[in-house]
């Protein structure tokens, strides 16, 4: 296997959110409710894509960014209320936050920064397309995020000898296929004269161990944690186990009224799931993510579940298999063929930009001749130290809010 160059594909959503809750706001004040908060969150967005960007750059060649739309699964199932316990915090003002993070995409795509946003698609979607494309066409690629839907993304492709890695910047965690860590630790070059080495420093195999080395430094110099995960076993639990945080329930759900009269809600639990699981790879020998559209082999898992948990018929627990496949596996059986049609279109049109990754290691190049450049003089003349971040330089800043943001993202994990 080989490392070779990444890109890096960045879950837009995430990246806005878990920054603009960092954002210091005047008590009984709207988040971003005047031109001094606008500039907050610009310089803490430039900031942190710098500093990730610096630290990458030595194997990174190539910068994505996803941005949701309407999600065609809020239309297709309405019944699901997907997402539907989510509601907007009047204590931020959307209008600006929308604004400043439109306006940092454009600045970004002038440094050659891919910016997809897909009508009907969700971020997510697009982060399916673009791993999927990259790496049939031989490349490797990072998603950075911290939204654990998309762990389902992590993938070794045999047939072109490439992967799709899962980096949590906040929690320093990089979730990669079985055997990840064996690729970085063997060198494909045996050690080498100084003559030799001369000699084959344009080969694949001295590049390709150049690359290992730098993306160890990378490991090390930041304490990054690698943990190796089954992919496939990872979005079986996660389907039949539902998500909250988008409404989406388990397979099977249930309540029950307690001694005093309240009423509690059950569902299928992780140590289910996993024996659910390991009762089907009993029967099947294995389990594949294309079993999910094998009639029989559904029927086998659903029966499972019916036998190990109960609760409900086998036509209801079916339904809602069903229904949670299509809201929660992102796959080409499950998005709507217009939807990656589209995705698809706009990959192929910007599959080869490159991205100007020098001007990208610095805020403050990043901000270069735009309005926000210069902190100090926006909103026509705002006092100098109005925005936290304006002063400070950014390895500073960095150890400064890291503690902030990791503590505001604990409870996002």
């Amino acid at each position: 296997m080989k490392i070779g160059k990444h890109t890096l594909i960045i879950d837009g959503n995430y990246f806005l959110h878990s920054r603009l809750f960092v954002i210091p706001s005047a008590k009984n004040k709207q988040l971003l409710g005047n031109v001094e908060g606008q500039a907050q969150l610009m310089r803490k967005l430039c900031i942190d894509f710098a500093s990730e960007v610096r630290k990458m750059t030595p194997f990174v060649d190539q910068i994505v960014v996803a941005v949701d739309s309407k999600s065609w699964r809020k239309d297709l199932f309405p019944e699901a209320e997907y997402k539907g316990t989510r509601v907007a915090d009047d204590s931020v003002n959307w209008t600006n936050v929308f604004n400043v993070y439109t306006e940092f995409q454009d600045i970004l795509a002038k440094q050659g920064v891919i910016i997809h946003k897909v009508p009907g698609a969700e971020a997510d979607d697009i982060l399916f397309g673009w791993s999927t494309l990259l790496n049939n066409e031989g490349k490797n690629c990072i998603v950075w995020t911290g939204d654990r839907d998309l762990i389902q993304l992590v993938d070794y492709n045999n047939a072109t000898d490439s992967y799709t890695l899962w980096y949590y910047s906040s929690k320093r965690k990089l979730l990669a296929f079985e055997g990840f860590q064996n690729l970085l630790d063997n060198a494909d070059v045996v050690e080498l004269s100084n003559d030799d080495l001369l000699f084959n420093m344009g080969s694949s195999d001295v590049l390709n161990d150049t690359l290992k080395n730098e993306f160890n430094n990378w490991i090390t110099s930041n304490n990054v944690e690698i943990e190796e995960i089954n992919c496939d076993d990872f979005i079986f639990s996660k389907i039949i186990q539902g998500d909250r945080s988008d409404n989406i329930k388990s397979v099977i759900s249930w309540t029950k009224t307690n001694n005093n009269g309240s009423i509690r809600n059950y569902s299928i639990t992780e140590k289910q799931a996993i024996q659910i699981l390991e009762k089907y790879k009993e029967l099947e020998g294995t389990f594949h993510i294309d079993h999910f559209f094998t009639e029989a082999q559904v029927k086998t898992m659903v029966d499972i579940m019916h036998d190990v948990v109960g609760k409900s018929t086998i036509d209801e627990i079916r339904i809602r298999f069903n229904q949670n496949l299509d809201l929660m596996l992102l796959h080409h059986n499950t998005i709507p063929d217009g939807i990656q049609k589209a995705i698809y279109s706009e990959i192929d049109k910007d599959f080869n930009i490159e991205t100007r990754l020098s001007r990208l290691t610095q805020a403050d190049h990043i901000l270069e001749g735009t309005r926000w450049h210069n902190i100090s003089k926006i909103g026509g003349g705002a006092p100098k130290g109005s925005d936290p971040f304006a002063s400070l330089k950014v390895e500073y800043i960095e150890k400064q809010i890291e503690q902030l943001e990791n503590n505001r993202l604990n409870s996002l994990w």
